[in-house]
């Protein structure tokens, strides 16, 4: 099916929903307004039918679906036992499985999750068509800039993808939009830590997102500063029963402020989930391969800080772990 018949069959059934809403609303009944049901309704030729590509489990016609999410991290520092921790989701990456239009694509749009806290959007990917990421092969990882804050697997999580390319001649198209779910721990059997992967399989290509689930988790926040020379390289963290690492920050992303004389580092991701039992390890690499380790051991509602020396940098190491379940 091409893209025109695709857009035409899901047309069709966007009448049908449209004339449906229409009857609704004459007869007194509950309706969702016409105009977002067109928005958030999509055709998948594989299965010849109608799905959503967007959170729809609100009320539509009070409910913001662009709204952020207004919590930032260290929402809840108060005390609270180990046992009545909520679980937690990291996401760990976002790939281009596979492209019908071939390697390299320029790629902006949106990831949003969203979790039971506020239902509201906690953005983790976020460019426009001017400022594209460049992907050159399967391989490579979308530069996630988030979350803000812990995400709190209290419920089932929603996961949002709206992905579009511009070609050499500043032509767009649709490259990915749908929804998939990151389910709560009440529907399923979870003993520890452990990595899951989705897929989701629209327009032109198919996406991979990779991502750790966590029960009785903390949200851990962390910053970095500079107190002798600079520093040009990674810093990235990951537990001790997930290896997978998360990346904090990379002096090679253009977005990236780096840091040549001292001072505060602008993370990209400042925020991590840890399991309260596990040990939580940042790693600081240099572009010329030198690179040194930092552990720390998560406790509810504290903060520690170390100095970690990498070549002739040296920076000042803050975690704070707080609860995420208010």
């Amino acid at each position: 099916m091409t893209e025109s018949e695709r857009a035409a069959a899901a047309e069709r059934l966007r009448e049908k929903e449209l004339e449906r809403a229409h009857l609704l609303r004459a007869q007194g009944r509950p309706y969702v307004q016409p105009e977002k049901i067109t928005s958030l309704l999509d055709f998948d030729p594989k299965k010849g039918g109608l799905y959503y590509n967007r959170y729809a489990f609100v009320d539509l016609q009070t409910f913001d679906l662009d709204e952020e999410s207004p919590f930032g991290p260290m929402s809840c520092t108060y005390a609270i036992k180990d046992a009545d921790l909520c679980g937690a989701v990291n996401i760990l990456s976002v790939k281009i499985a596979s492209s019908d239009v071939g390697f390299p694509i320029h790629v902006y749009g949106t990831v949003i999750v969203r979790d039971s806290l506020d239902e509201r959007c906690v953005y983790h990917f976020r460019r426009s068509s001017d400022h594209c990421q460049l992907i050159n092969s399967e391989a490579e990882s979308l530069i996630l800039t988030g979350p803000k804050r812990g995400l709190a697997l209290l419920g089932d999580i929603y996961v949002e993808i709206d992905l579009k390319i511009k070609d050499h001649l500043g032509q767009h198209r649709e490259l990915s939009k749908g929804i998939f779910i990151i389910r709560g721990l009440a529907g399923r059997s979870l003993t520890g830590s452990m990595v899951e992967t989705k897929s989701l399989a629209t327009r032109l290509r198919m996406v991979d997102v990779t991502y750790s689930v966590i029960k009785h988790a903390l949200e851990g926040t962390i910053a970095f500063e500079v107190l002798q020379g600079g520093f040009h390289g990674k810093i990235t963290v990951c537990t001790s029963s997930i290896e997978d690492e998360l990346v904090l920050y990379d002096s090679k992303d253009a977005d990236a402020l780096t840091v040549d004389d001292c001072g505060k580092i602008q993370l990209m991701r400042p925020v991590v989930s840890v399991n309260v039992t596990d040990l939580l390890m940042i790693v600081a690499r240099t572009s010329d391969g030198i690179s040194e380790r930092i552990v720390f051991t998560p406790r509810v509602n504290r903060g520690e800080d170390d100095i970690l020396a990498v070549g002739a940098t040296k920076k000042h190491v803050k975690v704070f772990c707080s609860a995420m379940d208010p």
